[in-house]
């Protein structure tokens, strides 16, 4: 397997993982186990980082297991861009921004429980997810947009060209792009 494919595939997973974290995020804030684990980054304070948890306990645990677990797989995928992606800069660096959110989130989470849930803590940290998932997606989709279908291409650039609405003539501001060019494979030519 090359390197840009170890990229591409990390990529959709951070994404994924992203998704999956943010949902159990939502899910601790809304079954109201925000402070089910008083304590951060343990659990109990004791020291203890696999700590016997039930009930609430495992809710919130499940959040910080897969916050780790996606930090582990953006620090991977920085470190593929590192290696893999010099040449698309706007790849690596992404990787490299969601490296330095996901650690701030971590440590934004932990201030989460210091806070007791304070609503501005809260908000900040589903902000930053947000934006950590935004920006996830982009690398994903960038990531492997040489490999989508043709026809998804085409539909994407249907979308963004601007169209008239019936019986209204189109603004004078925004005049129509024309669309961008994809490079197509040259078939050979027979010269004679």
């Amino acid at each position: 397997m090359r390197g840009q494919d170890l990229f591409r595939y990390a990529a959709v997973l951070a994404c994924v993982l992203c998704y999956l974290t943010i949902i159990l995020g939502g899910n601790v804030i809304t079954t109201d186990n925000g402070l089910a684990c008083p304590h951060w980054p343990t659990c109990y304070g004791n020291g203890d980082y696999f700590p016997s948890v039930s009930g609430g306990a495992a809710i919130e645990w499940s959040h910080r297991v897969s916050a780790f677990v996606l930090s582990v797989s953006i620090l991977g995928l920085a470190l593929l861009g590192l290696a893999f992606a010099r040449g698309r800069r706007i790849l690596m660096r992404l990787s490299l921004l969601a490296l330095a959110l996901v650690v701030g989130e971590a440590l934004l989470g932990g201030l989460v429980i210091e806070s007791s849930l304070k609503a501005e803590v809260v908000l900040l940290h589903l902000a930053i997810a947000t934006a950590l998932f935004g920006i996830l997606l982009i690398v994903a989709v960038l990531a492997n947009v040489r490999q989508l279908p043709r026809r998804w291409l085409d539909w994407a650039r249907r979308a963004v060209d601007e169209a008239p609405v019936a019986g209204r003539p189109p603004s004078a501001a925004t005049p129509p792009r024309p669309a961008p060019e994809r490079p197509i494979a040259s078939a050979p030519t027979r010269e004679g």
